[in-house]
């Protein structure tokens, strides 16, 4: 949570100086700043938990401390060892009377003040927390020595400011006191260096402290110095605390010396801005830190030299800074930068002797490490933001700088943590300069590309900070990429900019995964990155990957294709991604590129939908290459990526196309025939039934088993396929019924021959040969009853449809429902027909014994019995009134002979 936080601070405060650019800039220092912070924390707790270790073993390997020596005049005689004898036998008295040595207690050990310890703490650890560190040193020892030193220090700064505004003494007498009094004191901390290390170490570091103060007083407010002499004594200075805490290895006298040196221009500052004696003194200070860190590993000096360096330039920068400054303020920066750089790598000198083993990295001072770039970075950014292409060629040479240190680390076992810390801080730089030298979108195809490149080197080095940076790049990009396209203006070209970018953000992300898929199994596993989770990149980078092929072809078709051929343009483009995801499946043996073209199938149906409701026809507007290109992709698939899914995924799949074939053919077929006859007549339904019909009667064939595709998924075909073409057979059957009136001009109508009439009877013929098939019967079995009923249904409903046609085209009967409810005559026949329906089903459920039939038709009479009472018994007086009910009598007396209720006991079939 802490690092979100920062990356949101730095993001906030990035964009406010410099706008996007400025956003993300801010958010990745403020990472790399935040992993400064946690490097260095783990570093200490290693360090803790290594010097924790080495105690319990030092513990168990001690050999037991000699007797310390004996005085003679501690000899006396004790008797000989007694020698037990049985019980029988007396003990016989002693006899030999030897010298034994008996011990002196040693006399009391004189008291030695042990040298103050700079973060002495209960366990002797050093504390990981910087500022917890500093805190210790300061409450911890001689509290009050150091307290006093602190405030005599301050009330010196003070006296020579008031004596400079009151005080009528000579300058120089006044300024010679006072370095005078710092050198007694340094003598005399200097003679009690060995009595009282520590004390003597607080009053050297107070006169080193008096010292600088003296020397900046004598050059910046009297002029008593010039700039040459005051240079050279503050360098004899910082070398002479140098060198006393080198010899004394008295670490809180150099943290002292700094901390004073550092102070002086602060408590003394008058506030006229002379900044180059500013850093020229910092300057000095720091190369003297740097002295010290070539002999003794101080991490607080560094920080403290650090610390005070950059945050009094930062605020120097940001309160005072002008461009007139530019020239001196990028000197000085730069220097500091190399200055700090070569103390965070002093260290290491001394690891390969003075280092215990297991212990190489404990040197490396984290905060330095990843804080200095970061900080330069960041002051350098207000420098050259006004430069044209200025905070580009920075960060482009911060990288270069990097990255050839790095180059030369990496023969250095010692400076491994140092090698992967530089590595990655040029890696930082490197991705900062895109955006500050691109626009917007080709950095994201640049970042992209960066990306898979530290993927790839991730894996190839065996490190996972690179392969995460490298994944985060990945996202950025696409990021990026949608942002600037939301934002900005559309494309005026094909090929432009963002199509490219696009393209490039997709093709990296596959290589990215390619690159897990390939090295995942063998990846080590990390204390911090579980490489069973890193497994989980290879499907989100692909579906990435995807997602930005669909971007690019959705704006490229949206801006530069006309809207009736986009459709066309939208199925080339989704046959074109799945060919390409098919063909790397194949070539690289790779299982999971082939699963986004699973999705290929439900695309190319949801296009059909839109052909059906914007198209007049499937192959105007392109489609008749587009769908040609479709569907010949979606063999390609079957036969190459379909293997390599589940067999449920497979079959389902295979269904989709029989589908979107039939679907495709009769929309065809509707827009041939649609100009044929009126939209009620037979030649706009026949269009719909003509490819479907012929489908369904070839697909439960068993010699088209043997044919590929369908051999590769019969199921598929022959059950799943030919079943959905069924009921879709059946549908049309009954809409059509209703809907059409059944003419077919030029042809005369003719009931049963009629196109209309022949149509629905090959409808249902081809739904009784696949019902009767073999495929129909592996089934689930509600689904061959379910199609013999829905059969049954739309033979009931055509019987009804060629009587009341027959009404139409012979009686001049409307093709209306209130037209039919009118016609009496109508109404008779329905009733008669209802009722010789009922007469056969009841006759032939009689026949073989089949009582669910029976009372179908039982039921068809109840319903015949009560039309004539609502509907037939209005025609009153009518002739057709009189045939109704006589016709249906004398039909149900037939019935009630011929067909009798099939007894209980006797053999019952179901349909």
């Amino acid at each position: 949570m802490p690092t979100i936080i920062a990356i949101v601070v730095g993001g906030v405060i990035g964009a406010v100086w410099g706008g996007s650019f400025g956003a993300v800039a801010g958010a990745a220092l403020a990472w790399l700043l935040m992993r400064s912070f946690r490097l260095e924390k783990q570093l200490a707790s290693l360090r803790q938990a290594l010097d924790a270790a080495e105690k319990r073993w030092s513990i168990s390997q001690r050999v037991p401390v000699a007797p310390p020596p004996i005085a003679t005049s501690a000899v006396t005689s004790v008797p000989p060892p007694v020698t037990v004898t049985p019980r029988s036998t007396p003990p016989e008295p002693p006899t030999d009377t030897s010298p034994v040595v008996r011990p002196v207690p040693p006399s009391a050990p004189r008291r030695v003040e042990a040298p103050a310890r700079l973060f002495p703490d209960a366990a002797g650890a050093e504390d990981s927390d910087e500022l917890s560190r500093l805190m210790g040193w300061l409450l911890g020892g001689n509290t009050i020595v150091k307290v006093g030193i602190g405030i005599l220090f301050i009330g010196l700064a003070f006296l020579a400011k008031y004596a400079s505004e009151h005080v009528q003494v000579p300058v120089e007498v006044r300024l010679s006191s006072i370095g005078g009094a710092a050198l007694v004191l340094l003598a005399i901390g200097w003679r009690l260096r060995e009595r009282r290390p520590g004390y003597a170490q607080t009053l050297q570091g107070g006169a080193v402290a008096v010292l600088y103060l003296t020397l900046f007083v004598a050059f910046r407010f009297y002029g008593v110095l010039a700039v040459g002499p005051v240079f050279g004594l503050m360098v004899m200075v910082a070398v002479l605390a140098a060198a006393l805490a080198v010899l004394q290895d008295a670490p809180s006298l150099a943290v002292i010396g700094a901390l004073g040196g550092f102070a002086t221009p602060l408590l003394v500052s008058t506030g006229t801005g002379n900044y180059v004696a500013l850093f020229s003194y910092y300057l000095v200070l720091d190369l003297g830190i740097a002295a010290v860190a070539w002999y003794r590993t101080w991490r607080a000096l560094n920080l403290i030299g650090f610390l005070f360096t950059f945050l009094v330039g930062t605020a120097w920068g940001v309160l005072q800074y002008q461009q007139s400054h530019y020239q001196a303020s990028q000197t000085f920066l730069a220097t500091f930068f190399l200055v700090f750089v070569a103390i965070t790598l002093m260290p290491a000198r001394q690891q390969p002797a003075a280092v215990p083993a297991g212990r190489a990295d404990g040197w490396v001072n984290g905060t330095l490490l990843f804080g200095v770039p970061t900080v330069t970075f960041a002051l350098q950014y207000g420098l050259v933001r006004n430069t044209a292409s200025g905070v580009a060629l920075s960060a482009l040479a911060l990288a270069a700088f990097y990255v050839l240190l790095a180059a030369w680390m990496r023969a250095r076992p010692h400076l491994a943590v140092v090698f992967e810390g530089s590595l990655a801080i040029g890696t930082v730089f490197l991705t900062l300069t895109i955006p500050f030298a691109l626009d917007a979108r080709s950095t994201a195809g640049a970042w992209a590309l960066e990306g898979a490149g530290l993927v790839w080197l991730g894996f190839r080095q065996t490190r996972p900070l690179g392969r995460v940076f490298g994944y985060g790049l990945l996202l950025l990009a696409g990021g990026v990429l949608l942002v600037t396209a939301a934002v900005g203006a559309a494309p005026t070209r094909m090929l432009d900019a963002t199509l490219l970018n696009a393209l490039l953000v997709a093709a990296s992300s596959i290589a990215g995964a390619w690159f897990v898929q390939r090295s995942a199994d063998r990846t080590t596993t990390s204390s911090w990155f579980d490489a069973d989770v890193e497994r989980a990149a290879e499907p989100v980078l692909i579906g990435w990957a995807t997602l930005w092929l669909a971007f690019a072809a959705y704006v490229e078709i949206g801006t530069f294709v006309k809207p009736e051929f986009q459709l066309a343009a939208s199925l080339a483009c989704l046959s074109a991604v799945a060919l390409v995801y098919a063909g790397l499946s194949v070539w690289l043996q790779w299982r999971l590129i082939a699963t986004p073209v699973i999705g290929h199938a439900p695309l190319l149906v949801l296009g059909v939908v839109a052909s059906a409701f914007l198209k007049a026809s499937p192959i105007e507007a392109g489609g008749w290459w587009a769908w040609p290109l479709a569907l010949a992709t979606h063999l390609v698939v079957l036969g190459r990526a379909a293997p390599q899914w589940s067999a449920g995924t497979r079959e389902s799949v295979h269904l989709l196309g029989v589908v979107v074939l039939a679907a495709l053919g009769a929309l065809q077929g509707r827009s041939i025939t649609s100009d044929w006859g009126e939209s009620t007549s037979a030649w706009a339904w026949l269009g719909w039934l003509a490819f479907p019909a012929g489908l369904l009667l070839v697909l439960p064939r068993p010699a088209t088993a043997r044919v590929w595709p369908v051999s590769a998924a019969p199921r598929a075909y022959q059950t799943d396929a030919a079943g959905a073409l069924t009921f879709g057979l059946l549908l049309w059957a009954f809409v059509a019924n209703a809907a059409s009136n059944g003419s077919a001009a030029p042809l005369p109508h003719v009931p049963l021959l009629n196109p209309l009439d022949l149509g629905v009877g090959v409808a249902l013929f081809a739904a009784w040969r696949w019902r009767e098939s073999d495929a129909a019967r592996i089934a689930s079995a509600w689904v061959p009853r379910l199609a013999f009923a829905c059969m049954a249904g739309d033979g009931f409903i055509w019987l009804n449809a060629i009587l009341i046609r027959a009404f139409h085209h012979y009686r001049g009967v409307p093709f209306h429902v209130d037209a039919w409810m009118a016609s009496l005559a109508v109404q008779t026949g329905i009733s008669l027909l209802w009722t010789v329906t009922a007469l056969v089903l009841m006759w032939l459920a009689a026949r073989y014994v089949l009582r669910a039939p029976w009372m179908a038709g039982a039921a068809l009479l109840g319903a015949v019995v009560l039309k004539l009472l609502i509907v037939d018994l209005s025609g009153s007086g009518t002739v057709t009134r009189i045939v109704s009910f006589i016709g249906v009598g004398v039909l149900m007396l037939v019935i009630g002979y011929v067909a009798p209720l099939p007894g209980k006991g006797e053999r019952h079939e179901v349909l």
